[in-house]
C-alpha cells in the first residue's frame, strides 16, 4: 500500500455528504438496496450520458445477492480505506440516482503492491444525458485532490466503451496506454488525471506600525479570538439559545446563528445572524462551509452532522448528545431506520420526547467542557506564537 493509502486508511474518515447543483453525494443507506438491485438489472440500451450511440453493453448485470454484496463490499471497504464510493440521490426529490466514488485496485501480478485509486461510476439510465455524471464526477475529483490530497486518480473504462471515454474526458481525465502494473482487460485504456499543482500565495505585506495612540488605548476583544459556536438557528429550542447567549455575556464565546429567516438575538457585538435564502440544504450547505474544525455546531440534524464531523468540527445536539466520528453511522442509519419505520406504519407517532430538565443540564454540561476545551486550545496556541 502507498504511503497515501496508509495515511487515509489510519484517519478512519467518513464518507462524508457533498452536494452539487442538482445531488447529493452521500454514504450508503439499507433502503438503497432495492433500488440499486433495480439499477444492476436494467437491460442493454438507451440513451448515454452525453451520447446516444451505446447501451448498457459495457456494465454489469447483477441479481439482487450479488448487488446486496456489493453494497457491503463498498462499505467495508470505507471503514478500510477512509474513502470509498458514494451513493447519489437528486436533491430535489431525494431519488436514487446511483453510485459514484473511489476504489483501490490492486497491483497486477508483476507489481501486487502497486495499488491504485480509480473513479467508478454507475447511474440509472432514467438519469442519462442531463450532464449528471459529469458534475458528480468533478466533484469526486474536487474531494481526491483538495480533501483526500491523492497525488492521482484513474479510470479503466472497458475495451470500446466510448461513452464511459467521452465522460472522463469531459471532467478533465486523459487516456493512455496501461502499465504492466495495472491489470484491465486486453485493449483496455487507462485514463489518468494528476492532482492540480497550486502555487504558493505570495507573503502579505507588513502591516503599518500602530499610532502611539492605538498602542496605548486596550485592545477590544474580537469574536476570532474566541471559542466560535454557530448555531441551526431553525432547529434550536429558546431555551437552548438563552443558555449560549449567557455564555456570550460572559465572555467566553462568539456565536452565530443561521437560519432562513430573520431572528430576534440578544444586541451583542459576540453574537451574529446569518440569513441565508429559502430552499433545500442551503443553510445546511452555508453551515459547512463556514464551519471550521474545532468549531462547536449546535444541531439536531444528523445528516448536516455526519458532513460537520467530517470536517473536522465538533458537534453537539440541543439535547446534549455528541456527534462523533465513532458513532454518527451508527446515527444515521438509525435515524433511517425509524424515518422508514414511521413512513410504513411499523411504528406510529412519535419524534423524540419531551425537552425536559435533564436534557437541559446534559446540554449545559456538554457546552461548558466544549468552551472549556476550546479556550484551553486557544491559550496554548497563543503562547507557542
Amino acid at each position: 500500500m502507498t504511503p497515501t493509502l496508509q495515511r487515509l486508511a489510519a484517519a478512519h474518515a467518513l464518507l462524508p455528504v457533498r452536494r452539487t447543483e442538482r445531488l447529493v453525494l452521500r454514504p450508503w443507506q439499507e433502503a438503497d438496496r432495492a433500488a440499486f438491485a433495480a439499477l444492476n438489472q436494467e437491460a442493454e440500451g438507451g440513451d448515454a450520458d452525453g451520447g446516444d450511440a451505446e447501451g448498457m453493453q459495457f456494465l454489469p448485470v447483477l441479481d439482487r445477492s450479488e448487488s446486496d454484496a456489493r453494497i457491503d463490499r463498498l462499505r467495508l471497504a470505507t471503514a478500510r480505506q477512509g474513502f470509498g464510493v458514494f451513493a447519489v440521490e437528486e436533491r430535489g426529490s431525494r431519488a436514487f440516482v446511483g453510485m459514484i466514488g473511489l476504489e483501490v485496485l490492486a497491483g497486477g501480478p508483476e507489481s501486487p503492491q502497486a495499488a491504485t485509486v480509480h473513479l467508478v461510476c454507475r447511474f440509472g439510465r432514467a438519469w442519462w444525458g442531463r450532464g449528471l455524471a459529469a458534475e458528480a464526477g468533478s466533484d469526486v475529483l474536487s474531494w481526491a485532490f483538495a480533501v483526500l490530497r491523492l497525488p492521482d486518480v484513474v479510470a479503466h473504462p472497458a475495451p470500446g466503451d466510448t461513452r464511459a471515454a467521452r465522460w472522463l474526458e469531459r471532467i478533465g481525465m486523459s487516456g493512455d496506454a496501461p502499465s504492466a502494473a495495472e491489470p484491465i482487460q486486453p485493449g483496455g485504456l487507462r485514463y489518468r488525471i494528476a492532482a492540480p499543482i497550486t502555487e504558493a500565495a505570495p507573503a502579505p505585506a507588513p502591516a503599518p506600525a500602530p499610532s502611539a495612540a492605538a498602542q496605548a488605548a486596550p485592545t477590544p476583544p474580537s469574536p476570532e479570538r474566541l471559542p466560535q459556536v454557530w448555531i441551526d438557528g431553525d432547529g434550536a429550542p429558546r431555551v437552548i439559545k438563552d443558555m449560549v447567549w449567557k455564555a456570550v455575556q460572559r465572555g467566553a464565546i462568539a456565536v452565530t446563528i443561521v437560519a432562513n429567516r430573520p431572528l430576534v438575538v440578544p444586541r451583542h457585538r459576540n453574537i451574529r445572524t446569518a440569513v441565508v435564502a429559502h430552499g433545500l440544504d442551503v443553510a445546511d450547505d452555508w453551515l459547512v462551509a463556514h464551519a471550521g474544525r474545532g468549531d462547536l455546531v449546535i444541531t439536531s440534524d444528523v445528516p448536516l452532522a455526519a458532513e460537520l464531523v467530517a470536517i473536522g468540527a465538533e458537534v453537539l445536539s440541543p439535547r446534549g448528545e455528541w456527534f462523533t466520528p465513532s458513532n454518527i453511522g451508527e446515527k444515521l442509519s438509525l435515524r433511517d431506520y425509524f424515518t422508514e419505520a414511521r413512513a410504513s406504519g411499523v411504528i406510529e407517532g412519535g419524534g423524540p420526547a419531551a425537552f425536559d430538565e435533564r436534557a437541559k443540564r446534559v446540554f449545559a454540561n456538554g457546552l461548558d467542557s466544549w468552551i472549556q476545551r476550546a479556550s484551553s486550545a486557544l491559550r496554548s496556541s497563543a503562547g507557542a506564537t
